[in-house]
């Protein structure tokens, strides 16, 4: 598979408030920067080339090295969903040729289940602060947890 970077990458997907709403944390709590930490720690598992998604959840620019080959339009650009190219600069071999584009999805429009398992990944975060836990209960996942909401969001390499 071809090495992709991020050259600009997105802004958060979930604001303080909307993490803030979904803990139940009192105004003005002090624990926001944090909150922001997690936000970002599960945004990041899912998002762009690393991600477990497999594709670009906010707008983000990409690069990666394609073969000259065919139009730009027609090459088939990994993290979905693709928005523009911003360059494309042939090698001076003319063999490849390094390109640019905007992915992800536009500034509000992440879909909910993704938002709501990005919340659901950062409650999870906050309430177990340790490695390991010991409880008496035995944990259990949700059936409507987070690789429920997000398995229709996957993009599956062949």
């Amino acid at each position: 598979m071809m090495q992709v970077s991020v050259i600009t990458p997105p802004e958060p997907i979930v604001t303080w408030e909307q993490a803030r709403a979904h803990l139940r944390l009192d105004d003005g709590d002090e624990q926001q920067a944090y909150v922001e930490d997690l936000v970002a720690v599960a945004t990041a598992w899912l998002d762009g080339p690393g991600g477990w998604l497999g594709r670009a959840l906010g707008e983000q620019t990409l690069e990666a090295v394609f073969p000259v080959c065919g139009e730009p339009a027609a090459r088939g650009y990994p993290f979905p969903p693709f928005l523009s190219v911003v360059s494309d600069v042939p090698a001076v071999d003319g063999a490849t040729t390094t390109v640019r584009w905007r992915a992800g999805y536009e500034a509000g429009k992440v879909p909910a289940p993704v938002r709501h398992a990005i919340l659901l990944m950062v409650s999870h975060l906050f309430n177990n602060r340790d490695a390991v836990t010991t409880t008496a209960a035995q944990p259990a996942q949700l059936p409507l947890g987070v690789e429920a909401l997000l398995s229709p969001y996957r993009v599956w390499s062949v």
